[in-house]
């Protein structure tokens, strides 16, 4: 009888050994952002998925640019993508219009982009009959540069804008526009150029209460695939305290990802981590995501009556759930409350 058992085990062994291994199959999601190149702020996912994160969680992530956030939030309600980083603002105004959407984290809470002005502009009442550098009308760069010049209690029809390229810095460089709304490492990158160029806005000091961008996905994927949404957020909030305290696995993936030369980046990069410019917890802030909804209503972006709440907008569970796993961060702790 024990021979017999041997003999079955010898057997078992071997069989095992001649069925090849199957990796474990993993779960294709698409993620979108807002730029290509992507921008230093919304690395976050892409952190995530050259660390392997995505990975570790079972999922096998693609993240696709798609030009800009309103973008990303209209790919996101056709279906087009899982997961995407869209903008405060619409995201809230379309909320409001009735799209079944949630919000999951804001890790990008704050407005990071600034207004880069040739030397000829010393303060903002200097921007009075100069050139204002935008892709289009009603796009990004003309509804922060009218913050700006409304800040500055200028009127717009007092000042000249200038359509030019989707890439600002040349024009700026070459003296075709005055101004320009860019982000931190493009605005680096132009005064490697020319040095005398400098912000004269920061739009996170000029906003500080305006929601820029969160991780959203919709009712029906937080209904049918919970795990998945929990893996993502997850591997977000992870991926974004890696960028406060690992310097050394950021800077190559930046290098990798933008195309900006490493001092640029590098020289960015240490500016944004410095200003706090990622939450390293969920980002939620009520007062951050009410405020946004209360602009968008009295500039009459949301029908009166229509301002979602605070609840209509975000789920919480997910990055509670997460920061429970994880813990509390305990890092630079941006001066938004978690929830």
């Amino acid at each position: 009888m024990r021979k017999l058992a041997s003999t079955l085990a010898v057997l078992a062994a071997a069989a095992a050994l001649a069925v090849p291994v199957v990796a474990q199959a993993q779960t294709k999601i698409v993620i979108g952002i807002p730029t290509s190149p992507p921008n230093i702020v919304h690395m976050p996912p892409i952190v995530a998925l050259e660390l392997g994160l995505y990975k570790k969680a079972g999922l096998d992530v693609e993240i696709v640019s798609l030009g800009d956030g309103t973008k990303v939030f209209r790919a996101l309600l056709a279906g087009n993508i899982d997961f995407g980083l869209t903008p405060g603002a619409p995201t809230i105004i379309g909320i409001s219009n009735g799209a079944t959407v949630k919000a999951l984290t804001s890790n990008l809470p704050k407005f990071e982009a600034s207004m880069v002005v040739r030397d000829n502009i010393k303060t903002l009442a200097d921007l009075k009959g100069k050139r204002i550098g935008i892709q289009e009308p009603h796009g990004f760069a003309d509804i922060l540069s009218r913050s700006v010049l409304r800040a500055a209690k200028i009127d717009p029809k007092d000042v000249s804008f200038v359509s030019i390229a989707s890439e600002d810095v040349p024009a700026l460089v070459a003296n075709q526009v005055d101004t320009a709304i860019l982000h931190v490492e493009q605005e680096t990158f132009a005064k490697s150029k020319v040095p005398s160029l400098h912000a004269i806005a920061r739009m996170w000091e000029l906003q500080p209460k305006t929601l820029y961008t969160f991780l959203s996905t919709t009712a029906k994927m937080i209904k049918d695939k919970p795990q998945i949404v929990q893996a993502v957020v997850e591997a977000n909030i992870e991926a974004t305290r890696i960028m406060y305290t690992d310097r050394a696995k950021i800077i190559p993936i930046l290098v990798k990802r933008t195309g900006y030369p490493e001092k640029v980046l590098a020289d960015s990069f240490d500016y944004l981590v410095k200003e706090c410019i990622w939450d390293a917890n969920s980002g939620l802030s009520p007062e951050r995501v009410n405020f946004t909804a209360a602009l968008m209503t009295k500039v009459g972006n949301i029908k009166p009556g229509k301002t979602p709440k605070y609840e209509d907008v975000v789920d919480t569970s997910f990055a509670k759930k997460a920061i429970e796993k994880l813990g509390e961060w305990k890092g630079p702790v941006c001066p938004t409350a978690a929830f």
